[in-house]
């Protein structure tokens, strides 16, 4: 599944840089990248028939990784809390405070 997450058109609209969230894919999303850029031309022709604009833009495809950048911090922050409970447990104490927090949303 391809998501665009961004478009950023150039002052001039000579050019749309379109950013592209890949999920789930079992090719490579860089593969499916320079695929995308190397169909551009036909894409614009394909966009040029339903969209009316003075210029139809060049385009050019970049992956967004955000959303996986996002997973690998969520991932390292489960992990800090993980080693901060056990160090916590060695030391005999509870961390309530902490689950106090949590569970207001701070």
């Amino acid at each position: 599944m391809v998501t665009i997450t961004a478009v950023r058109v150039s002052a001039d609209l000579a050019i749309a840089k379109v950013y592209i969230s890949i999920f789930n894919s079992k090719t490579d999303p860089g593969i499916l990248v320079k695929r995308l850029n190397a169909h551009q031309k036909e894409i614009r022709t394909a966009l040029a028939r339903d969209v009316r604009l003075r210029k139809m833009p060049e385009f050019r495809f970049f992956l967004d990784d955000t959303l996986d950048t996002a997973k690998h911090i969520d991932k390292l922050i489960e992990k800090v809390r993980a080693e901060d409970e056990e160090q916590r447990a060695a030391r005999g104490e509870t961390g309530e405070f902490d689950k106090e927090i949590r569970s207001n949303g701070d």
